[in-house]
């Protein structure tokens, strides 16, 4: 591959994956009920998801997103 095409190539590849994330966490939150979601309420989830966009999904991901049933905290 010639670096010309690479240039062009790097943001997107770089950009998808991410808008990926985020509108996967957007669709998540949206279709989670407030009494299954961890951490925050569904305010503050709100608050981080749409203004921290990338970071905001990765921590819905991680520490707001119900577990699964039958997934127990370790101690």
């Amino acid at each position: 591959m010639s670096a010309a095409l690479v240039n062009a190539l790097l943001p997107w590849l770089v950009l998808l994956p991410c808008l990926g994330i985020w509108a996967y966490s957007l669709v998540d939150f949206s279709q989670t009920d407030e009494r299954d979601m961890r951490t925050f309420s569904r305010d503050v989830w709100l608050v981080l998801l749409v203004l921290g966009s990338v970071v905001g999904g990765l921590a819905w991901l991680v520490a707001g997103r119900p577990r699964p049933p039958g997934v127990r905290r370790r101690a």
